[in-house]
């Protein structure tokens, strides 16, 4: 979400991208809430969404610093797949106590005035200060806890949990849908590797044709539909907005050498050693394959949400998946095929057992 917000406050603005960046650091939290409220809105109206906007909320929108950057009707922020892999680096754990401690006291030392703002930002959009307008938010007093309501989100889109328990290694407590995608991760994997052998037999020009077209648009679609099931009616759609706006926050704070990175003694030359060195400092280990889930997640992002919309209607549009070029889905596709086995450990391109695809997609197992 905060990639994307940088990207259209560039595009709308004429600024040069780390321009458009510094200006979203230092915001006013309230201003980085009613662009969330806008993109949120804009996407539930053009879903045909029955309940008008009202007055009061438009006012809201129209006094706010980035109001003239009106987001675009689709779902502009991160697939829910995306904010799975980022959060399994620990990132967001290790960043609640980041902000517990500069809150708490003065172990780790004084935040500069840059820090200060992005503690405010921080515990706005990640750990729901009270706000005047949350619409956005997935959180209530009957879901008070944010990890909570993304573990569930995260099991019942995708059958699956994190790789880790609570900061004290206690397993996670969190409402356990009966109705998850628990078929996810196979039919996912079979496709990487399906479209790993397309990949492969487009640079072979003598040998035999080992891509199976009507194969990898079957799991495609079979894919697309226990997804979708998951969707109806905008169902998860709001949580998947919250987990995306908390999680592209963080990753943004270790991209470069932000503010907090620099308070926190933490310089690298990339994402996952600044959130290393950040998770000693507070106690809490990072992933060790945090690399992998940092490299994929927008690659991930994108691929996912092609699944999702359809546009592989046939066997003879799975060239989608792998073509390559400038803006080719083909070059994520590749991207994903390498960091998901750099993060789950398995070898995508060879088959251990193929899973079985029925013609027509069935429903996810309860």
């Amino acid at each position: 979400m905060i990639t994307e917000m940088i990207g259209r406050v560039a595009a709308q603005r004429g600024l040069t991208s780390p321009v458009a960046t510094a200006l979203v650091l230092r915001a006013d939290p309230l201003d980085l809430v009613l662009y969330q409220e806008q993109v949120w809105e804009a996407y539930r109206q053009a879903q045909a969404s029955p309940a008008p906007t009202g007055t009061a909320r438009q006012a809201f929108w129209n006094l706010a610093e980035f109001q003239d950057c009106t987001p675009v009707n689709n779902p502009a922020w991160y697939h829910l797949g995306a904010s799975y892999v980022l959060e399994n680096s620990r990132v967001l754990q290790i960043f609640r106590k980041v902000v517990q401690e500069y809150r708490g006291g003065e172990t780790l030392g004084i935040p500069s005035r840059e820090t200060q703002r992005w503690l405010d930002i921080t515990e706005t959009l990640v750990f729901g200060a009270d706000n005047p307008i949350a619409a956005w938010l997935s959180t209530s007093q009957l879901r008070p806890d944010p990890e909570a309501v993304r573990r569930n989100a995260y099991w019942r889109m995708f059958g699956l949990d994190l790789a880790f328990g609570t900061e004290d290694n206690a397993p996670p407590s969190y409402h356990k849908a009966r109705a998850a995608n628990t078929s996810f991760v196979a039919l996912f994997e079979e496709l990487l590797h399906e479209i790993w052998l397309a990949i492969s037999n487009s640079l072979n020009t003598s040998g035999q044709n080992v891509a199976d077209l009507d194969r990898i648009f079957r799991i495609a679609e079979e894919l697309q539909f226990i997804l979708r099931s998951r969707r109806q009616a905008l169902n998860l759609d709001r949580e998947e907005l919250s987990a995306a706006t908390a999680l592209s926050w963080l990753q943004l704070s270790v991209s470069f050498n932000t503010s907090i990175v620099v308070d926190l003694k933490a310089e690298a030359t990339s994402a996952q050693d600044r959130l290393m060195m950040i998770g000693q400092r507070v106690g809490l280990s990072a992933h060790s394959r945090s690399s992998a889930m940092f490299s994929m997640a927008s690659d991930l992002s994108l691929l996912l949400r092609v699944i999702e919309s359809g546009v592989v209607s046939s066997p003879a549009t799975t060239n989608i998946f792998f073509q390559s070029g400038p803006g080719q889905i083909g070059n994520a596709s590749r991207r994903v095929i390498t960091e998901w086995a750099a993060a789950s450990g398995k070898d995508l391109k060879a088959r251990a057992r193929s899973i079985d695809i029925r013609g027509n997609a069935m429903p996810a197992r309860a």
